[in-house]
């Protein structure tokens, strides 16, 4: 009899939940230890280089800045670059017109640009930067001495969601909220493979392969992620240089 009386409610609940939508906050690490994290944007430096990475976006995206360290001119062979996504190479060159931005996601944006020119404009008063194109069909970009470029290409992880029952499921606190945080137990990892020289026509070539995996993943309801305060201003900040969110996800996409 009490069961009969509890039946309704359930299936209240289950409804309610069936309708509820739900986003994933997905962490980003690196593979190896040459990748630091300096005001929670990845860097990577040797004498010639740096590269600072961005993938905060829907379905994460690889952006980053590369730095010229040096007083000589060089060079990126886009051809010769390109994304490997769990062992899929994914071109960075191509020669039609038409933008990677626009070909491969319409919600890249362009705040990461603002977020890297902020970040360097505090690292140096005194330069002056400019908005660009995410993406060229250029094969090789020109990069002066003591300057950078920033590129947008491919989303990390287009049309993948994680359930909950994912390894190491736990219900933690975060940001004032109850979520779930689990591990990924699909392994997934991407790399940035990138040719430069010192020489336009690449007689002597040199290599950047810099790998991340997905660290952890954070699942919570959607009214969490985009909970605002009495002002209308964003209360919880999930935002990281070093994450990325998946939205419109649905109970049992989540809840296996």
């Amino acid at each position: 009899m009490k069961f009969k009386k509890l039946l309704p409610a359930l299936l209240l609940l289950t409804l309610f939940a069936s309708c509820s939508k739900f986003t994933q906050v997905v962490y980003v690490s690196p593979t190896k230890d040459d990748i630091k994290s300096i005001n929670h944007f990845y860097q990577f430096e040797n004498d010639d280089v740096k590269v600072v990475y961005w993938f905060w976006a829907e379905h994460g995206v690889m952006s980053f800045l590369f730095w010229n360290k040096t007083d000589a001119p060089m060079y990126i062979d886009w051809k010769k670059s390109a994304m490997i996504n769990n062992g899929k190479r994914l071109s960075y060159y191509t020669n039609k017109d038409v933008s990677n931005y626009k070909a491969y996601g319409t919600s890249y944006g362009l705040e990461w640009l603002d977020i890297f020119n902020e970040y360097y404009a505090t690292q140096n008063g005194k330069m002056k930067v400019s908005k660009e194109s995410l993406v060229r069909g250029e094969r090789v970009s020109f990069i002066p001495p003591k300057s950078y470029i920033t590129q947008a290409f491919y989303n990390l992880t287009a049309n993948i969601y994680f359930d909950i029952n994912d390894r190491n499921t736990e219900e933690e606190v975060v940001n004032f909220c109850k979520v779930y945080v689990s591990r990924s137990n699909q392994d997934i990892s991407f790399r940035n493979f990138l040719t430069y020289s010192f020489s336009e026509q690449f007689v002597t070539e040199n290599y950047i392969d810099n790998e991340f995996h997905l660290n952890k993943v954070v699942t919570m309801r959607k009214e969490q992620f985009d909970y605002k305060d009495l002002n209308g201003f964003q209360a919880n900040d999930w935002e990281r240089p070093s994450r990325f969110f998946i939205r419109n996800l649905k109970w049992q996409d989540v809840y296996k």
